[in-house]
């Protein structure tokens, strides 16, 4: 990634990849799904960027791009718990992250964060730590959330309306705040 030719080319591939499928289509597609890889190599792309490269980057995506970068983050969450893999809960907080450049008005990303922090302790990570770590990615805006909420030691699905299910297919979490 050391020229603005890589940059665009990364550009062009998120670009490819969110528009193969609606936001209700990929939520909604089977773990894990073509599109999960994918996203993960941008990600994984995305954090090999400058922070002027993240910024142009991120600017240049639309926020229903962005959106798709949210659905990934907590699918890859699940393929972590599921997989009890520490590399796909980094890469779907970074996605988070990038979802969440913008934060729109009243969306309180509190609620999201909640699924990370929960499968960082099941896989022996410290989340203090998870993110510090992709807090880096964020904007200065978002930074500060992740990092008050990842000193908090007494964080629960339960408490942020989440779910933690066990199907078929494994491990999958749920939103539901009237629980």
């Amino acid at each position: 990634m050391q020229n603005g030719n890589a940059l665009h080319a990364l550009t062009e591939e998120t670009t490819a990849v969110t528009s193969t499928a609606t936001i209700t289509e990929y939520y909604a597609a089977p773990l894990p799904d073509n599109a999960d890889e994918r996203l993960r190599q941008i990600v994984t792309q995305f954090t090999t960027l400058t922070p002027d490269q993240r910024r142009q980057f991120l600017e240049n995506l639309t926020p229903e791009q962005r959106s798709v970068f949210g659905i990934f983050g907590h699918r890859a969450a699940t393929l972590a718990a599921r997989e009890a893999s520490p590399d796909w809960l980094r890469a779907g907080l970074a996605g988070y992250v990038m979802a969440n450049y913008t934060i729109p008005a009243g969306r309180q990303v509190q609620v999201g964060l909640a699924v990370y922090y929960h499968v960082a302790r099941q896989l022996g990570l410290n989340p203090v730590e998870l993110f510090r770590e992709t807090a880096v990615y964020a904007t200065p805006e978002m930074e500060r959330e992740m990092l008050e909420y990842g000193r908090d030691g007494k964080i629960s699905l339960h408490q942020y309306g989440w779910r933690e299910r066990k199907t078929p297919d494994g491990i999958h979490y749920k939103y539901d705040p009237s629980f």
